[in-house]
């Protein structure tokens, strides 16, 4: 039976990237259009519903939102009454592989390697390389608005860039690295492609039946960098400080992309690509800031009755609590700050029961004067904070889908059925005579 790679694309617009093919680059995404096309793929119709953790949940189990009922990223860990594609087909006898699925926990029993995204909290499998260099990837992506790398991660990550990449590729990421004070998210590029590398070396000696690899900085330059993209017609820019006009992220990633997916093309296997749904344009400046560091700022502001505080995308952090009323009073106190200058709000908390999923969302830029008030007066709110990035790229509900097995429909069809095409081959049960 032939093998199948699910490539997760996350957010990617392709019209975007056709813009870049018109230029006369990105031949592989050019080939994959010209033989196979794309089809396009629908999913929620509420905007606060359109996050990819959610759509990403969809594909994996068929089910939509409104049937699964999974709105943080992190939360498939205790939703045991959801079966994961990846457990079902394992199940029946065949064997799997991932390298950063979204939203999925690790309930396999023999995988041939499994690294979790960077913010869903489930154990890797594989030797003990790739399992470092999962965790250091991890604890890169999440401390990213504070630019730390620990002394651990960065010698997980030369040992994985020694193992996992080819003597052609070093002058690629020395390249990089060179620039990586002065070109922006080189970080985020040298990561996407260490996974890449990763998956494929992995993938190679083992060659499972089924297996996963999705990359994310695609989505992050789209939501971040957008505005300097030559694909973007719009009249909005960011600020020279924060990515000279010179410099068009998108493009970048989508080269390394374009990479990838030219060495997956030579596979034989059965090839999907998805984006589970894609960006369009944001209309105005949107700033993103993120707590530098969670624990001491609850402590300050008097948040002390809580058991764990777990770091999430951006923004976003999850609190969880030994008891409903501890988180009650949290979301109380957290929900009383406001701006001082304006009065707009600062976090947005959703309750559910013992644990509170919170996000900074104070949309505009802090200075040093900026103070909030709640409980207390902070003041110089700026010192407990870091910038994350301004917003450029929003959700559009269409997401894309290629087969190159041609075997989902040409016309647009619900996210929630590309479960279905990835299990059919898997369904029956594998012969025990088979390798």
């Amino acid at each position: 039976m032939q093998k199948v790679i699910l490539l997760g694309l996350n957010e990617l617009n392709f019209s975007y990237i056709k813009h870049y093919i018109s230029e006369g680059y990105l031949e592989n995404f050019k080939y994959l259009f010209d033989n196979w096309g794309y089809s396009e793929t629908t999913s929620e119709d509420q905007y606060q519903l359109l996050e990819p953790w959610i759509q990403w949940v969809t594909v994996s189990t068929g089910k939509t939102y409104e049937e699964h009922q999974v709105f943080r990223l992190g939360d498939m860990v205790y939703r045991q009454d959801l079966p994961q594609i990846f457990e079902q087909i394992e199940e029946n006898g065949y064997s799997v592989g991932a390298v950063s699925p979204f939203n999925v926990d690790n309930r396999l029993k023999n995988p041939h390697f499994f690294a979790p995204d960077p913010w869903t909290q489930t154990k890797a499998a594989g030797n003990k390389t790739f399992t470092e260099l999962s965790d250091a990837v991890s604890q890169a992506v999440n401390d990213n608005a504070n630019g730390k790398l620990t002394i651990k991660s960065i010698k997980a990550l030369i040992k994985g860039l020694g193992k996992y990449t080819s003597i052609a590729d070093y002058k690629w990421y020395m390249g990089k690295l060179a620039k990586i004070k002065s070109e922006t998210g080189v970080k985020a590029l040298i990561l996407d492609k260490l996974l890449a590398d990763a998956f494929l070396n992995e993938w190679n000696k083992s060659q499972p039946d089924f297996s996963n690899l999705f990359l994310n900085s695609g989505a992050h330059f789209q939501h971040h960098y957008m505005f300097n993209s030559r694909a973007y017609k719009g009249d909005l820019k960011n600020p020279e400080w924060y990515c000279p006009q010179s410099q068009d992220p998108l493009f970048e990633i989508l080269k390394v992309y374009d990479e990838i997916l030219g060495r997956l093309l030579k596979l034989n296997v059965r090839l999907v690509i998805g984006t589970g749904l894609h960006q369009q344009p944001h209309k105005h400046l949107t700033y993103y800031w993120r707590l530098k560091e969670h624990a001491d700022f609850l402590k300050l502001i008097g948040v002390n009755n809580y058991s764990k505080v777990i770091p999430r995308m951006s923004r976003d952090f999850l609190i969880e609590f030994s008891s409903e009323n501890d988180a009650t009073e949290a979301e109380k106190l957290l929900d009383s700050y406001k701006a001082s200058s304006d009065g707009k709000t600062i976090f947005n908390i959703d309750n559910r029961g013992t644990s509170l999923f919170v996000e900074l969302v104070y949309p505009n830029d802090i200075d040093e004067n900026f103070a909030i008030e709640g409980k207390i007066k902070v003041d110089n709110f700026k010192k407990y904070i870091a910038f994350v990035a301004i917003k450029n790229g929003e959700h559009n509900g269409i997401g894309y889908v290629v087969d190159t097995e041609n075997r989902v429909p040409k016309s647009r069809f619900p996210l929630k059925d590309v479960y279905n095409y990835l299990l059919e081959d898997f369904k029956a049960k594998k012969n025990s005579w088979a390798s």
